[in-house]
């Protein structure tokens, strides 16, 4: 018997001993690999930061709401000086103009989105409606329905002080767009969703380029008459016909199932779509000059996509972000490629216009920077 416990306690102990050594090998392989930290710490890190910052709000429990408005007094009058009174008193609300303006006037700054909101007074103490005139892009945002709630508050406020007296006011809003009436916010969402998917395909589409390295391959290829400037130009040519792919699909589903309405330049279209799809493929091989293996790869790439899809404005209104977060989305190349997109597809603007150049030349600045670092690291051999 006694022989027997000392057999099992002997057995017992090598046991604990396998499982101690298993465990000591799994946890080094397992936190060795960048791709952990990447996608496990990292990534959800990350992911909620975001999150938390552009829906948070701030810490100290004020608001981060704010909303840029003009008002509108075609007729001066009582009842429009007193609503313009109780709207000086909402702290959230900042005035591009302490005057009232132009109805044109404030048309021409809502499409030129250097304001959130005009607000249409009553032209005389019957008048029985104000209008809240915001603009057509940003139809579904948290800030357009802010606004119309903040109005609302305001209507029955100015209603209970002339509760005796007619007329009871009512709201009326309406879109404005520098395109065409008929757009929707659809219309804007769906080009984005082009713009981010084409950004997309260039950051991934170079994760070839490090199995070919890690095979050899790309060291092969040296050694052939091929020149590298012959297989670079290659691959930008897939890169392309992808991207025709990706605009075709996305198109034929926007305008079919959703009903967007286009209002298509050709040629600064064409212009923008190259030029994007070549900085992002110039993107993508600058992540794969600091890469080693598919995941690490994958992980970086990630990591720019996630940063540029919420901070470009594809899903929202850069306005929402916060003042701190803002100077992140003004240097994303995601974005004027966004703005390129719209402009072309959405708005028709063509190639005279000044903010087409604009969106190019960030673009082309991009590529060749994205381009010069990668060709500086990247090593062909593994």
């Amino acid at each position: 018997m006694f022989l027997l416990h000392l057999q099992g306690k002997s057995g017992g102990t090598k046991q604990m001993k396998q499982f101690r050594k298993l465990f000591e090998a799994n946890f080094k392989s397992t936190f060795r690999e960048k791709a952990v930290w990447g996608w496990s710490i990292a990534f959800p890190i990350l992911l909620m930061v975001i999150f938390l910052t552009i829906f948070g709000g701030s810490n100290d429990g004020e608001s981060t709401f704010e909303a840029h408005i003009v008002t509108v007094m075609e007729e001066p009058n009582e009842l429009a000086s007193r609503i313009q009174l109780v709207l000086k008193q909402i702290p959230v609300l900042t005035w591009e103009k302490d005057s009232t303006v132009s109805r044109a006037e404030a048309a021409e700054w809502l499409k030129e989105k250097k304001i959130d909101a005009a607000i249409v007074l009553p032209t005389s103490l019957d008048a029985k409606g104000v209008e809240l005139l915001l603009n057509k892009e940003k139809e579904n945002s948290i800030l357009n329905q802010a606004m119309g709630g903040i109005l609302n508050g305001v209507l029955q406020e100015v209603n209970y002080q002339i509760a005796n007296v007619s007329p009871q006011l009512t709201l009326q809003t309406k879109y404005i767009s520098s395109g065409s009436d008929k757009l929707k916010y659809v219309d804007f969402l769906f080009t984005g969703m082009i713009a981010l998917s084409i950004g997309q395909a260039g950051l991934f589409g170079m994760v070839g380029m490090i199995e070919m390295r890690r095979n050899g391959l790309l060291k092969r290829l040296m050694l052939t008459p091929i020149s590298m400037g012959t297989f670079g130009l290659s691959q930008t040519l897939v890169r392309l016909i992808l991207s025709i792919i990706q605009i075709i699909i996305l198109t034929f589903i926007g305008v079919f199932f959703f009903k967007a309405s286009l209002h298509l330049n050709i040629l600064s279209f064409l212009i923008v779509f190259i030029v994007g799809t070549i900085t992002f493929s110039a993107f993508g091989f600058m992540i794969s000059a600091f890469t080693k293996s598919m995941d690490g790869y994958m992980g970086l790439a990630n990591i720019f996509s996630l940063l540029m899809m919420f901070l470009s404005g594809i899903f929202f209104e850069l306005s929402m972000l916060p003042s701190y977060i803002k100077p992140i989305a003004v240097i994303s190349p995601l974005t004027y490629f966004a703005n390129g997109i719209r402009d072309s597809m959405v708005y028709g603007i063509g190639i005279m216009n000044s903010s087409f150049w604009v969106n190019i030349g960030v673009l082309v600045l991009w590529g060749i920077a994205t381009f010069a670092v990668g060709a500086k690291f990247f090593k062909w051999r593994a």
